[in-house]
Order: C-alpha cells, then sequence, then structure tokens
C-alpha cells in the first residue's frame, strides 16, 4: 500500500485548513483513460486520469454529500515501482484540500500533464479521502490507489524492439504476440500477473473481468483508443471465429506488436479489418483505514 506513510506524514496530524481559492474549473475530462468515485461517510472524491508515463493528466472533485459538519478532505500522491513518492500540491500551496462542510457539490479542478518532478515513471496514484478534518473530528479515512498497467506495460514493450518474433508461445528473449503483452506487463512492479497466456485466453478474461478490481478490463470503443490499449484481432479472416493476433495501440493508426514470423518486434500498420474487440487493463484498490 505505497504512499500511506507519506500522505499521512504530510499532515502529521494537524488541522487541515480550507485552502484559499483554487484557480479557475477546469472542465471535467470527457474520456478519461481510468475515473474513480472514492466514497467516505459524507465525503465524496471523484478522480479521473490521463495517464503518461512521468505525467498524468488529472481531475478531480470533492463534494460533501450531506451536512454533518465535516469537511471532506482529500491528499493525492504519485508513487514510484520502488515506492517514491511525490505528493500532489493544491493550489493552496499544501498537499491537502478541504472543502467547508455544507457546500455540497464541488466543482472540478486539476492539472494537465503532472510531473511530479524527478521520482521517475508513475505506477500509480494513492488517494486519500476523509470525513472531517482533524479539527472537526475525522468520521472516516479511506484510500485507494489507481494503476498504471497500460502505459508501463506499453513501456517495456517498447524496450523489446527489434526482437525476433518466435511462434513457439515466445515469452523472451523472442517473441510471439501474447507473449510480448505477457512478458511487458509482468515486468510492471506491482502488477499482479496475468493469470492467461494466450491472445484467445487474454480476450476471453477481458470480456468477462469488467468490475473494478486490482486488475481489471474495459472495453473500449476503437473511436476511443488510448496509447496502451489492447487490440484483439482475427486474422484468418473469420474463417474459424477465433482470436489469433494481440497488439498494443501506440497511437496515428499504429499498433506495437510481435507481428509476425520474420519480423522483429516493432510498430506495424494497424489490422484494422480484422479487429474484433479493444480493452484497456485497469488496476484500482481501495480500504479503509
Amino acid at each position: 500500500m505505497s504512499g500511506i506513510v507519506a500522505l499521512a506524514a504530510a499532515v502529521g496530524g494537524l488541522a487541515v485548513s480550507v485552502p484559499a481559492a483554487h484557480a479557475a474549473e477546469l472542465v471535467p475530462l470527457s474520456d478519461p483513460a481510468q475515473e474513480l468515485v472514492v466514497d467516505c461517510g459524507n465525503a465524496e472524491a471523484r478522480i479521473q486520469v490521463n495517464w503518461g508515463v512521468d505525467s498524468v493528466t488529472l481531475r478531480y472533485r470533492l463534494n460533501d454529500t450531506a451536512s454533518d459538519g465535516r469537511s471532506p478532505v482529500l491528499q493525492i500522491a504519485a508513487v514510484t515501482g520502488n515506492g517514491g513518492t511525490s505528493n500532489y500540491v493544491f493550489d493552496n500551496g499544501t498537499v491537502t484540500y478541504a472543502r467547508t462542510a455544507g457546500e455540497g457539490l464541488g466543482p472540478s479542478y486539476g492539472e494537465n500533464g503532472w510531473n511530479p518532478g524527478t521520482i521517475g515513471s508513475i505506477n500509480h496514484l494513492n488517494i486519500k479521502v476523509s470525513n472531517g478534518t482533524t479539527a472537526e473530528g475525522t468520521l472516516c479515512t479511506k484510500y485507494a490507489n489507481l494503476y498504471n498497467w497500460a502505459r508501463l506495460g506499453l513501456e517495456n514493450a517498447f524496450e523489446k524492439e527489434g526482437a525476433p518474433y518466435s511462434d513457439d508461445a515466445g515469452t523472451g528473449p523472442a517473441y510471439d504476440c501474447s507473449g510480448l503483452v505477457y512478458a511487458s506487463y509482468g515486468e510492471v512492479a506491482n502488477f499482479p500477473g496475468w493469470p492467461v497466456r494466450s491472445s484467445q485466453a487474454m480476450y476471453d478474461w477481458a470480456r468477462t473481468h469488467t468490475s473494478q478490481d486490482r486488475m481489471y478490463a474495459q472495453k473500449v470503443p476503437y473511436s476511443e483508443l488510448k496509447v496502451g490499449d489492447l487490440i484483439f484481432y482475427d486474422t484468418d479472416g473469420g474463417t474459424f471465429g477465433n482470436i489469433t493476433h494481440v497488439a498494443f495501440y501506440a497511437g496515428n493508426g499504429n499498433v506495437f506488436d510481435a507481428h509476425e514470423l520474420g519480423t522483429p518486434v516493432g510498430f506495424h500498420a494497424d489490422w484494422v479489418n480484422s479487429r474484433v474487440g479493444a480493452y484497456r487493463i485497469l488496476g484500482a484498490v481501495e480500504w479503509a483505514a
């Protein structure tokens, strides 16, 4: 549960003051890569992200869902795979954002391309939501982690560019299509591991694991593909109705994959006419203090 210590230490038991006015309200992301609502008593935080590797586009909205005399409080930290942590600094210059009790639904704030400095690749965001400041008395505290699986998986795949293709279930140093996905995700810190291995099994798993969990999948319309999403194909043209290929979406109509025998791992044109479906691999976990 990386990030808990940093967030807890940031306030160190001190009373949390309501911040000065934020900068201008931002429009919520219309097509976020990931979205999470953290409920803690009458405090509710809505978090949206678009993942990069060393940065993240972030939107947050802090709501007071009922009048109980307690202010909703939010803290956010970026965490690396080895536990390095950088706290998000809100517009009031502190790592804590609180709204006045009874204010109801809050506006949307955030930052485009938040880069927390020198901590390196962002493995996950750690979110802390409390119902009540220390001075008011805290009735509830809840944490959540949002994991950056898709972008980091693709980043690991990029490191294998030029590796040979293998049609013998290769997971390195030569790869078949699903072997590249399997190996690249497996190198991401804190990733729980693919429970399946072949492209067909990955597709079947994704279709049946769409509920929020430490690892889950979200079906993605082709018009909303983001870098790192997985595209599944039937390259036999529907003759057998099987999933025969999987690739990382790499943007601009290209994919990154172990393409076919005789072709090294790398960037290739998307087999648009053979697409069967696209999924985004996500991760989230919530727990109470």
